[in-house]
C-alpha cells in the first residue's frame, strides 16, 4: 500500500431510483407478456410462463423501483482501489470485492460484487439518472483507471 492509498478519501455513491432502468424493465416485461399471449401455446404452459414473468416483475419492482428488497443497495463506498462497501436499504454494511465481470459504458455501469465472507453475487446497476452526473462521470473514470487493477484488468 502506498502512502497515497493510505490517505485516499473514500468515494461515496448514493443511489437513487432510476426511471430509465425502471422504464426499460417495464417495457421488457410488457413485451414479454404480449409475446407470451401472441404465441400459440397450450393454456397451461402460458399460465406457468405468466406466473414466472409475474414473479420476475414483482422482484424487479421491489428491488429497483421501490428499493424494498432485502438485497437492494442504497449506497456504495469505494474505500481504495481494492476495498468496497455496500450499504443495503435495511442498514446492513457488507465488505465486498469488485469482480472482473463488471461493465462500464457511457450510459450504464454494472458492478458485480462478491462478499468477502462468501455468498451470492451482488450486482449493482447504475444508470446516469440514478446518481448525479458528476458522480456518474467520476465513477466511470475511476473504474477505467483503477477498477481494472481491482477486478483483474477486465472492467
Amino acid at each position: 500500500m502506498t502512502s497515497s492509498e493510505k490517505f485516499a478519501i473514500p468515494f461515496r455513491i448514493n443511489l437513487k431510483t432510476s426511471f430509465i432502468l425502471n422504464g426499460a424493465l417495464l417495457l421488457m416485461y410488457l413485451g414479454a407478456f404480449y409475446w407470451l399471449w401472441a404465441f400459440d401455446l397450450n393454456l397451461l404452459v402460458k399460465l406457468v410462463l405468466l406466473a414466472a414473468l409475474m414473479v420476475g416483475f414483482i422482484n424487479h419492482t421491489r428491488h429497483y423501483l421501490l428499493k424494498k428488497g432485502r438485497r437492494a443497495v442504497a449506497n456504495l463506498v469505494w474505500q481504495d482501489q481494492e476495498r468496497w462497501q455496500l450499504e443495503t436499504v435495511r442498514g446492513e454494511t457488507l465488505d465486498v470485492k469488485l469482480l472482473g465481470s463488471s461493465f462500464v459504458n457511457p450510459w450504464l455501469i454494472v458492478l458485480n460484487f462478491k462478499p468477502e465472507t462468501g455468498g451470492r453475487l451482488w450486482p449493482v446497476v447504475i444508470m446516469p439518472d440514478s446518481v448525479d452526473s458528476t458522480t456518474f462521470r467520476r465513477l466511470s473514470v475511476k473504474l477505467r483507471l483503477y477498477g481494472g487493477e481491482a477486478a483483474g484488468q477486465t472492467v
